[in-house]
């Protein structure tokens, strides 16, 4: 039997409760990079979307906090209160390999809980237009050749692109010179100029370019690219895919983070998300919490093996 206090806690808990699962009437979609980039542009018109999915009258705000390779924007969102007023836009990585790459991080996996997918990113090996290098098997012939002269670039150590060329050339046999990027824009210059021998980089940075895809780094085909090979297809069955979406803090009430996938996944299904996705070289790839948190465990387990495996993991990331 509930006694008189505890009948009164009772009934003073289920306002509080109610009150937690209620979304908060301004959510701030946090984006790990600066404005302008290609998470910032999707996140904007998602934002909208997001908005119009949840309860009249709340306000969706995009708040960039760039720095540390995605880690300070990551960090801001695993240390803010667990009220749903704060998300996570951005992709995988933070979560699943930067723990690994960064001793010291203020966050580690589980920080930050699956909300939905919403995106993902079509990675690319590429080449300057003038290249003698027709195909893969043209750059890894090169390599054994010569490897200390060849060299390729990539946003950094323990991105997807990295991950991509680094299990490539362990497949192959080979060992390259590795040049990381802060700039995209800088990186694809240097590879039109002939720089570097090779580029693994996204569709989005490639658009537009006189640059000469040799392989994506996808499950099938691109429609935009019917001709290119996937690495699977010749050979190079390397898994790392670039995909990402919201996240929130841990110990998000359940129910709340119930109402935030719902609106998460009607917002990645608006028009104008996709279409700005389309734009910008992205696929639209709705996954809801369950499968969504499967994949990034699936990652983080294989990027713990990997990039101790190769020598670049600075200790256990839990």
């Amino acid at each position: 039997m509930i006694g008189r206090r505890g009948l009164a806690a009772a009934v003073l808990a289920v306002p509080a409760l109610a009150h937690a699962q209620e979304v908060p009437r301004t959510v701030t979609l946090v984006v790990p990079f600066s404005a302008g980039s290609v998470v910032d542009i999707m996140a904007r018109p998602f934002a909208e979307a997001l908005r119009a999915a949840l309860d009249p009258g709340t306000a969706v705000v995009v708040l960039n906090r760039d720095g540390g390779g995605g880690s300070v924007g990551a960090a801001a969102v695993a240390s803010a209160r667990p009220d749903g007023a704060t998300l996570f836009f951005g992709p995988s990585g933070m979560l699943t390999t930067r723990p690994f790459l960064v001793a010291g991080l203020p966050y580690a996996w589980g920080a930050l809980e699956p909300v939905c997918q919403t995106f993902e990113n079509i990675f690319l090996m590429v080449v300057p237009a003038n290249s003698p290098f027709r195909t893969v098997a043209d750059v890894l012939a090169a390599a054994r050749a010569k490897e200390e002269a060849m060299s390729w670039g990539d946003a950094g150590i323990g991105t997807v692109g990295n991950l991509i060329a680094l299990e490539l050339g362990r497949r192959a046999g080979v060992s390259m010179t590795h040049v990381p990027y802060r700039s995209s824009p800088q990186q694809i210059i240097d590879t039109q100029s002939g720089a570097l021998a090779f580029s693994m980089t996204t569709f989005a940075t490639v658009r537009g370019t006189d640059l000469r895809v040799l392989a994506v780094a996808a499950d099938e085909r691109q429609p935009g690219l019917p001709d290119v090979p996937t690495l699977k297809e010749l050979g190079f069955p390397v898994d790392w895919r670039g995909f990402g979406g919201i996240l929130v803090p841990r110990r998000t009430p359940p129910a709340l983070r119930a109402r935030l996938e719902a609106a998460c996944l009607r917002a990645a299904a608006d028009a104008g998300y996709r279409t700005i996705a389309d734009n910008t070289g992205q696929v639209v790839a709705p996954l809801g919490a369950i499968p969504f948190g499967a994949r990034l465990e699936a990652e983080y387990r294989n990027a713990g093996t990997f990039l101790r495996e190769m020598g670049l993991a600075q200790g256990d990331a839990r």
